[in-house]
């Protein structure tokens, strides 16, 4: 039966125009789509079937819908589905099966097929329709790579593992234990685990351990009673007790001390704590997600760090690969850098030329992510283009690799101050030149607000609290 016969009450030229809107209507779907007539003739065969059989639709219109659809959904199926239609075939929905391609490649498809009858109920045909496996898994992986994932970029097979491992535990209460180097974006990896799980609605609290001494990180944590210590003047909820219901996030948990860490061990155990001062023994309905940048196994080794501390955070554990491993995810995430610029206002430039990208590929990273984004947004700010070029980059990032000139080579040791990895000229007490009033200048510019300061000097909050700590800033 050809297409006429499913349009047989029209008149002629009714029939043509019905045949070109069913032909661009079926044009227009992404899913493979053939319509089949009762002698099993094929009447359409949209461009989505010619691109999942491998034959042009002129060629397959006309042919046996058995010779073109090598199909098989199973010992009970014929090879074309309705293959029993003179026997009563019926309606089917997303049957599982396999098809093999005019190349000869064999791919997994699910198929829907439905009958064309008559007012009599007597069939004239059918239609069928195809979705390849591999082509939804395509668009999935394709999607995942383009777009954030909760506000993380990337499509390298490490970072696609992670994605995979946040998707198995996000329904879980299971201690996640996330290690990698500073500035790699661990604690976005903590967020979006807390985001995705049925946790989200209640709080999210973070706990930078390296920001705090140890008497008050335990106070931080577990909170304290009026007169625990001198100056606790009045009750304190802990960080624990504030995140009821949610998610606490330990910031840098290798920098805990051995006491606190034996205190932290019990809640992890039996889910219990006191506040600093009291015996009075609350719950802790938390669950809790850990991050570091130090070797655990090697603090471990040392005495630093409690064996069965370890265990207890390393249920379910989370690598973050450094920026210098994953450099194929870089013009991912310059793209979603410059995007979150443009919503703070950062809307000039809109791309990276060729040779700036390349030298961004090039770089390795030391401060990873982080120093990434302090490069671009360096860059967003000072650039007189909408195409941030090679002048636009950082020096530090442009010059990475080239050969020193023989003139600084060859300046005698004497004559050049002495300096250090931190970049600043060392006076001769030791003290590094300028690095005070620098942090200083930052700190009163953002009105001592230490995240936004660190931001604007390009290293992270616990860098700056050790510097100024060094340094004798209050």
């Amino acid at each position: 039966m050809g297409s006429d016969d499913l349009l047989h009450d029209a008149p002629a030229s009714d029939a043509l125009s019905g045949e070109r809107k069913l032909s661009a209507i079926l044009n227009s779907l992404g899913e493979a789509v053939i319509t089949v007539g009762r002698d099993h003739r094929i009447s359409h065969f949209n461009r989505a079937a010619s691109r999942l059989v491998g034959i042009p639709a002129a060629e397959a219109e006309g042919m046996d819908c058995r010779e073109v659809l090598r199909a098989s959904f199973g010992p009970a199926q014929h090879d074309c589905p309705m293959g029993e239609i003179g026997e009563g075939g019926k309606p089917r929905v997303d049957v599982e099966g396999t098809l093999v391609r005019a190349d000869g490649r064999i791919v997994p498809v699910s198929a829907s097929w439905a009958l064309f009858t008559g007012e009599a109920g007597e069939v004239h045909g059918f239609v069928i329709s195809f979705r390849s496996f591999e082509e939804i898994e395509r668009i999935a992986e394709e999607r995942k790579s383009k777009f954030p994932f909760r506000g993380i970029v990337g499509k390298t097979p490490r970072i696609r593992r992670i994605f995979d491992l946040v998707e198995a535990v996000k329904d879980t209460d299971s201690t996640v234990l996330i290690t990698g180097e500073s500035g790699t974006g661990k604690g976005v990896f903590a967020r979006a685990i807390h985001d995705l799980s049925p946790r989200r609605e209640k709080p999210f609290v973070k706990v930078n351990a390296a920001a705090l001494t140890e008497t008050l990180l335990e106070s931080e944590l577990f909170g304290h009673v009026k007169g625990a210590f001198t100056g606790a003047v009045a009750d304190k909820v802990g960080r624990f007790e504030a995140a009821g219901g949610g998610t606490i996030f330990l910031d840098e948990i290798g920098e805990i001390s051995p006491a606190l860490q034996v205190k932290l061990l019990r809640v992890l155990q039996d889910h219990e704590f006191e506040r600093v001062g009291s015996s009075r023994t609350r719950r802790a309905d938390v669950r809790v997600i850990a991050a570091t940048n130090r070797d655990l196994k090697e603090e471990m080794r040392v005495g630093r760090f409690r064996e069965d501390l370890f265990y207890r955070l390393n249920v379910i554990p989370l690598v973050v690969p450094p920026l210098r491993e994953r450099r194929e995810d870089i013009p991912l995430l310059v793209e979603h850098i410059l995007k979150s610029l443009r919503k703070r206002g950062l809307e000039r430039v809109r791309a990276v030329s060729p040779d700036a990208m390349r030298r961004l590929m090039e770089y390795p990273w030391p401060g990873n992510v982080r120093e990434l984004e302090n490069v671009m947004e360096r860059g967003a700010v000072c650039s007189r283009g909408a195409v941030l070029g090679m002048e636009d980059i950082a020096d530090e990032v442009r010059d990475h690799g080239r050969a020193r000139p023989k003139e600084t080579i060859s300046v005698p040791a004497a004559e050049c101050p002495a300096t250090r990895e931190d970049g600043f000229p060392r006076t001769a007490d030791g003290i590094p030149a300028g690095e005070r009033d620098l942090l200083l200048r930052a700190l009163e510019e953002h009105r001592w607000n230490r995240g936004a300061a660190s931001a604007a000097l390009g290293i992270d909050r616990t860098t700056l609290w050790r510097k100024m700590k060094r340094l004798g800033i209050a």
